[in-house]
């Protein structure tokens, strides 16, 4: 063997780091444990001294936990200096799937910045146009920009006298920004400037956000139009998560109006919006109020039959709601009518407190009638917690100069108005309203929390606040498109379940390599050691967070070394039965393996560089691997496979490449493959035609990835009827006065549920997460079950109608995309367009298979198999198997043109090419669909989908690469042999 000695020295140093990669880990571990020792300490010795107060032995040791490891994040944690820091940063991180956590998906609302930086113009065309690229974004790929420029461009080219855009956006805060006389295009390119600063601005300020969350190894990654990626792994607490997230950080102080200088305008709302719902109950002919019904007198008074007013005392309340009515009070107060009555200067906002359920309703005074405040929060300096004079958790601010002048001058005038309220407003939540009774020259204010918090809960929130505070506002609202949430049990069970069914995986491959390949086998059974390690190594040292589909994709890598092996001991056992000794066999072996080795894995490579880039989260995280795991198959299968048989060679020592029961398996096969294609034709068209009436009859189970909506993964602590859940939350999902319609199916036991609604899915609530969980927990509760004690949720998904389209279309671009990318290369490796037809054609036959199965057997198998991204990544594995199969035998088949050119014909030839390989294929495909077997059976329902579309596409895979794609080539081909 050639440069022996560099390749045993490149060999050495890449295993050693890779041990210095994963030293991390080792590290990381260690110094985890010691901080576990000290929070189990300080538990016990809270409560040795009753100290605990409301919490468990178990939460104590987890917070002390946490704070050590937070208080020590710059203290030494590796022999070789790194901090704890360092070492988390550099270890191989564990994915969401595995760790539980968050992940959200933000969209920063461009429309709310652009309306504000025209000052909230009213211009018909400005407001038109806004309308019409919000409507056309839920049913495009595009950004809001785009569509807007789309809109207004319209909106303008057919009028005779079109407003000009610099007319809108150049005004007494941004002339500046937006100069006079600027042109449509400048003013345009101005607004893609500025979005793409508030985008770039959100991801900072959320990076600051997190830190307040104290998360290990959070990830903030900006995507696409306007969308940025937060994973939050470990998260244990998602709702001061998502508050923390999605706050735009909006401090406003408002003067206010007292409640009887407003409560007329209130009564005419009311009146108004009656009128408008139900004209039959106004009127000359109306029936009097006396013979009304109570049906009747609500439907007269729509808004007071779920808002009370305040009668009783002076104040800047109005009035009070269940909390459960807010959002109908607010549908109703946001009707034309509504608005009319009220007025420009009058703003409605609810207590960010509640009391016993019950919501306050503040009237605001909005002199710019635009929703605009004299003072906001720019001017806060500094925010802190403290205490007011009677110990209660506050956040003190601090105001600047110009700030403090603005607070002095409106407190003077409220003071002079009989004590009005000032309103401490975030994210339009009063906070406080305090009574002015002087003038507040110093420029500090405060914010108070709710009398019913513990004081813990006041601390939090308050530390929350001002870190809010600090970090800065938003400067345009962020909404929650795309929710997964993922409970620490289903993590482990996770993790248990993904490295059961890799270490049974890998004993078998063990097992029959060394059961056909004898001492050859064991040879590959050590290289394949080598390449975890190296992958797993790798892996680690790109940052690379390690998720199920990763495991999946490092089993699904063994497949791959195996693979590779298998070409090259096959062609050395060629050799040797054409005669050759022993080392000219191995020499010529891997000489001639080379080509079809490459080849094939070029092509499960590109599939793979496709869906990187299509791809997000788990999904991301398995092409991550299965990209590594492609170059370490390589170098495993060729370099140490070669480097160990070559040097038992030079030993003059022996090595087996078969034992006797397989010595000659296949050797002799003379199937006549191409005499059978047409009756192949037949079947495969047969199969086809009934899944595509399968798939327009029955279709597919689409995730809520592709339609949108709202997913749960329940376990419960005894048995449930599906049926009961579903007609339970049947009622609680109701929405309009429409039941919803769940749709609930039981998992691997009936314990465990899966349920997905549509239920608010197109609610612009900013608490909308919230009402969903709140609804499914009073309809498990309407059942007699309880969160913790009944039932716990393992995961939550929910996907914004806007961004399922996104990723409809990602999908579709992604399959067809890595179709017409294979078809390139095939034709590039093998010079004739017929061979990337024939690859072409397999594949898509392959694809339109899978889809068929899974069209034909959703809702009948006894596992979910839904159309998400997982089950995309999986139809783009399966293009790239079929075609790593296919380009083996085309492979032989463009050798044996060129050995037996006028010795045969090309029927023959294709014949004898395929017989050839046919050890390989089957080896191949029955080691890689064990694999995957082992997998389906052993890894948990989670997965199972994912991996059923994998199974399935090994075996069509195998079955194209030989009746559909060989035999297309020759069909296509006048003549093979010139």
């Amino acid at each position: 063997m050639e440069n022996k000695n560099a390749v045993q020295i490149f060999t050495v140093l890449l295993a050693l780091a890779t041990l210095y990669t994963l030293s991390f880990n080792w590290a990381s571990k260690k110094f985890e444990a010691k901080a576990a020792i000290h929070g189990e300490f300080v538990a016990d010795s809270l409560a040795q001294n009753n100290l605990l107060g409301s919490l468990t032995i178990d939460e104590a040791t987890k917070k002390a936990t946490r704070e050590y490891l937070r208080d020590s994040i710059n203290v030494v944690a590796h022999p070789f200096g790194q901090t704890y820091r360092e070492v988390k940063e550099q270890e191989l991180k564990l994915g969401l799937d595995l760790k539980g956590g968050m992940s959200v998906t933000l969209e920063v609302s461009i429309p709310d910045l652009v309306i504000s930086l025209s000052d909230y113009s009213d211009n018909s065309d400005f407001r038109s146009a806004i309308s019409a690229a919000r409507k056309a974004q839920k049913n495009s790929s595009d950004g809001f920009m785009t569509l807007f420029e789309e809109a207004w461009n319209s909106q303008v080219s057919g009028s005779e006298n079109p407003t000009q855009l610099w007319r809108i956006f150049h005004n007494m805060e941004q002339k500046d920004l937006f100069p006079a006389k600027s042109t449509d295009d400048e003013i345009m390119a101005i607004l893609y400037n500025e979005a793409e600063t508030a985008i770039d601005n959100t991801e900072n300020i959320i990076r600051k956000r997190i830190d307040q969350l104290g998360v290990a190894q959070p990830n903030v990654q900006k995507l696409q139009n306007g969308r940025i990626l937060v994973e939050l792994p470990g998260v244990d607490d998602r709702e001061r998560a998502r508050k923390q997230l999605k706050s735009t950080a909006n401090l406003e102080f408002w003067e206010t109006y007292f409640n009887d200088e407003v409560i007329g305008r209130i009564s005419e709302a009311n009146t108004a919006i009656g009128q408008s719902l139900n004209p039959e109950l106004f009127g000359e002919d109306a029936p009097a109020d006396s013979t009304l019904s109570q049906e009747q007198l609500q439907a007269k008074n729509p808004l007071f039959a779920t808002f009370q007013m305040e009668l009783g005392r002076r104040s800047a309340i109005v009035g009070y709601a269940q909390v459960s009515d807010t959002n109908r009070v607010n549908d109703l107060l946001n009707r034309a009518e509504a608005k009319l009555a009220l007025g420009k200067d009058l703003r409605l906002l609810w207590d960010a407190k509640t009391t016993s359920n019950i919501a306050s309703l503040y009237a605001i005074k909005d002199e710019s009638g635009k929703g605009k405040a004299v003072l906001s929060g720019k001017s806060i300096v500094d925010a802190r917690v403290s205490y007011d004079e009677i110990g209660d958790v506050v956040v003190s601010m601090t105001m600047d100069s110009e700030g403090s002048a603005i607070w002095g001058a409106m407190t003077e005038k409220c003071s002079s108005e009989n004590n009005r309220a000032v309103a401490v407003v975030l994210d339009n939540l009063v906070f406080s309203a305090p009574n002015v009774q002087s003038a507040i020259t110093n420029g500090r204010s405060q914010i108070s929390f709710g009398s019913q918090q513990s004081a813990e809960q006041k601390l939090i929130e308050a530390q929350d606040l001002s870190g809010l505070l600090k970090a800065g506002s938003l400067p345009a609202p962020a909404r929650i498109v795309d929710e997964v949430s993922i409970g620490p049990q289903l993590g482990e069970e996770n993790i248990k379940a993904g490295l059961s069914s890799f270490i049974i995986a890998l004993l078998v491959v063990f097992a029959y390599m060394i059961f056909y390949y004898n001492g050859a086998g064991v040879v590959s059974n050590i290289a394949l050691i080598a390449n975890l390690f190296f992958l797993i190594g790798a892996l680690a040292s790109l940052g690379a967070a390690l998720t199920l589909p990763g495991i999946a994709g490092i089993v699904l890598t063994i497949g791959m070394a195996v693979d590779a092996n298998v070409l090259i001991y096959e062609r050395i056992r060629e050799e040797m039965r054409n005669g050759k000794g022993l080392s000219l066999a191995v020499k010529d072996g891997y000489s001639k393996a080379y080509s079809a080795i490459i080849d094939a894995n070029i092509t499960t490579l590109l599939t793979a560089f496709v869906l990187y880039s299509f791809g997000s989260g788990a999904i991301r995280g398995f092409a991550t691997t299965l990209i590594v795991g492609i170059f370490t198959s390589l170098f495993s299968a060729i370099v140490i496979t070669r480097l160990i048989i070559f040097s038992r060679l030079d030993k003059k020592k022996n090595i087996t490449f078969s034992s006797k029961i397989t010595e000659n398996w296949f050797t002799k096969s003379k199937i006549d493959f191409i005499g059978k294609r047409r009756m192949m034709y037949v079947i495969s068209g047969l199969v086809i035609l009934g899944g595509l009436f399968s798939l327009n009859s029955r279709g597919l189970n689409y995730g809520v990835e592709f339609t949108g909506g709202t997913t749960f993964d329940i376990s419960f602590n005894e048995p449930i009827n599906a049926d009961d859940v579903r007609t339970a939350l049947a009622t609680s999902f109701t929405e309009d006065g429409t039941p919803g319609n769940p749709l609930v199916q039981t998992k691997e036991t009936d314990q465990k549920l899966r349920v997905m609604t549509n239920y608010m899915i197109d609610s612009s609530s900013e608490n909308v997460d919230t009402e969903i969980n709140d609804a499914l927990h009073a309809g498990l509760g309407a059942i007699g079950l309880k969160e913790g004690t009944g039932y716990s949720i393992d995961m939550y998904n929910k996907v914004d109608s806007t961004i399922s389209d996104d990723f409809r279309a990602g999908a579709k671009n992604a399959t067809l995309f890595s179709l017409i990318i294979i078809f390139l290369y095939i034709v590039f490796r093998f010079r004739k367009w017929q061979y990337g037809l024939g690859a072409l054609i397999a594949t898509t036959h392959d694809v339109l298979i899978v889809l068929s199965v899974f069209s034909i057997f959703w809702g009948i198998l006894p596992f979910t198999m839904e159309i998400d991204q997982a089950f995309i990544a999986a139809i783009l594995t399966v293009i790239g198997y079929s075609i790593n199969d296919t380009v083996v035998v085309f492979d032989r088949i463009r050798e044996y043109v060129g050995l037996y050119s006028g010795k045969t014909n090309d029927k023959e030839l294709v014949n004898n090419a395929l017989n050839s390989t046919l050890s390989r294929t089957i080896n191949t495909s029955l080691s890689t669909f064990v694999v995957l077997f082992t997998i389906f059976a052993f890894g948990g329902d989670n997965i199972k989908g994912f991996v059923f579309a994998l199974m399935v596409g090994v075996v069509v895979g195998t079955y194209s690469s030989i009746f559909i794609a060989t035999p297309s080539v020759l069909d296509f081909s006048k003549k093979l042999i010139n």
